[in-house]
């Protein structure tokens, strides 16, 4: 009779655990909730902590372009020589960094744009110029009201179709790499000093032209 007991005893154990897991499984698929492993939850919040690091640095970089200092420059901090000769500057610009084995970034654009003022902005930063500093050479060349220097951009086989500011980057033997021409720069005020360095390492160190925010 005693062993009789015992048995009922732990069917009902048996039975109370298993509809305690099959109640607590419908509570959370009832409230759309699941399960994560412990490891998985901790990649996830490295995840999250990572994106909040970039997000506070994007969003500093947009307030320091948003402020009258940066949107303002004085004319003789504006980044774009409305009086050079542009075809002679790109010529020199060449001829020097094929002698020192340097990047060619050639960059056409124009000082009432926004966005050709944040790309040399972000070109200057201190974390960009640490990388650049000995490997790059960047020249800018002001295309006024899209008409000025049109044919040094068309000799160079820059367009200007999807807006400025749009580049075309020579290697180190003065080879093409290849050009912006399907806008890749041209949103530049949305990009962060962070990610044109990305985008200058890449180009460096792969070859290859992507948009800022596209490299990884």
């Amino acid at each position: 009779m005693a062993k009789k007991t015992n048995q009922n005893k732990l069917i009902h154990f048996a039975t109370g655990l298993a509809g305690g897991a099959l109640l607590y499984h419908s509570m959370l698929w009832l409230n759309d909730l699941v399960i994560t492993p412990r490891q998985a939850m901790e990649e996830r919040n490295d995840l999250v902590t990572t994106l909040q690091e970039e997000n506070r640095q994007l969003s500093e970089d947009l307030f320091r372009t948003a402020s009258p200092l940066a949107s303002t420059p004085s004319d003789h901090n504006l980044p774009y020589d409305e009086n050079a000769d542009a075809s002679q500057a790109v010529e020199q610009a060449r001829e020097r960094a094929r002698e020192e084995e340097r990047f060619l970034m050639v960059t056409f654009g124009a000082n009432w744009c926004m966005d050709c003022r944040n790309l040399h902005r972000a070109l200057k930063s201190k974390e960009v110029q640490n990388y650049t500093r000995d490997s790059y050479l960047f020249v800018n060349v002001d295309i006024g009201k899209f008409n000025k220097n049109t044919e040094v951009a068309t000799k160079l086989g820059v367009s200007l179709k999807k807006g400025i500011p749009v580049a075309i980057i020579f290697n180190t033997d003065g080879r093409v790499i290849g050009t912006t021409n399907e806008g890749q720069l041209e949103p530049a005020r949305r990009y962060s000093s962070r990610q044109i360095l990305k985008f200058v390492r890449d180009v460096a160190e792969r070859s290859r032209i992507l948009a800022p925010d596209a490299v990884r």
